[in-house]
């Protein structure tokens, strides 16, 4: 299990080093994503132990959006003119994550398949 969660750190370092070097305004994270996927499509592995934490982060994926909303909620008022920049942001991240967490799933899963047969 601590060898998937490293492998995923990896990829999240990665991406933010990309982003960083780039001078990117998108966050690591999602170019850590985005470099999971292309490694998954080449043929990469998490391995049983990436599998089972990748499943326990996908499981539990909408409380990591619960402290987020709560606190743009709470402070929308002090944000003024830019409270519709940031519920734009967050809105725009959202899609962005789901997207890349679906086309995440659905690329393993299908080469899961495939090696099952």
């Amino acid at each position: 299990m601590i060898e998937g969660f490293a492998t995923l750190l990896l990829f999240q370092l990665a991406g933010e080093a990309v982003s960083h070097l780039a001078h990117w305004p998108v966050p690591g994270p999602i170019v850590g994503l985005l470099l999971l996927l292309a490694w998954s499509a080449l043929g990469g592995r998490l391995g049983q132990s990436g599998e089972g934490v990748a499943r326990g982060l996908l499981a539990n994926l909408g409380l990591m959006f619960v402290p987020v909303s709560a606190g743009i909620l709470f402070q929308l008022r002090s944000l003024g003119p830019a409270a519709w920049d940031v519920v734009w942001v967050v809105m725009v991240a959202t899609v962005v994550t789901l997207v890349a967490t679906a086309a995440t799933f659905t690329v393993l899963s299908r080469r899961g398949e495939d090696d099952a047969s």
